[in-house]
C-alpha cells in the first residue's frame, strides 16, 4: 500500500510540474508582425528580405520607418534565437519577442514589435 501511495504521489507531482511549466507559447508568425506594422500605417513589402542567414535566422523582412532601417528576423525556436544572441555580440542587445528578433533604433518600431502577442 505504501508503494502504491508513493507512486501515486510521484505521478501527481510530475503531472503538476509539467502542467505548470508549459507556459503560454506565442503563436505569432512573421505575417503577424508584418500585419501589426501595416495596421500602424507602415508600408511593408513581405518580399523584401534581409540577409537573415548571416545571423542564423531562417527568414526575415526588411522595411523602413521614418527613413530608418527596420528588420525582423525569424528563428526556428526561442532556444535557437537565445543561442544565437549569446554567440553573436552584434545582436545580443536587439529586442526579441518569442522566436523573432528586431533590428532597429526606431522606438515606434520597437513598441509595435513588443506589442505583438
Amino acid at each position: 500500500m505504501k508503494k502504491l501511495l508513493t507512486i501515486l504521489m510521484a505521478l501527481s507531482l510530475i503531472i503538476g510540474i509539467t502542467a505548470c511549466s508549459g507556459g503560454e507559447k506565442s503563436t505569432a508568425t512573421l505575417d503577424t508582425f508584418i500585419k501589426s506594422y501595416t495596421d500602424a500605417g507602415v508600408k511593408v513589402d513581405a518580399k523584401e528580405k534581409p540577409v537573415f542567414a548571416m545571423i542564423g535566422a531562417k527568414d526575415g523582412v526588411i522595411f523602413y520607418m521614418d527613413e530608418q532601417k527596420t528588420a525582423i528576423y525569424e528563428y526556428s525556436s526561442e532556444k535557437e534565437l537565445k543561442k544565437n544572441k549569446e554567440d553573436n555580440g552584434l545582436i545580443k542587445d536587439w529586442p526579441s519577442n518569442g522566436r523573432f528578433l528586431l533590428e532597429t533604433k526606431n522606438q515606434k518600431a520597437i513598441d509595435i514589435f513588443n506589442g505583438v502577442k
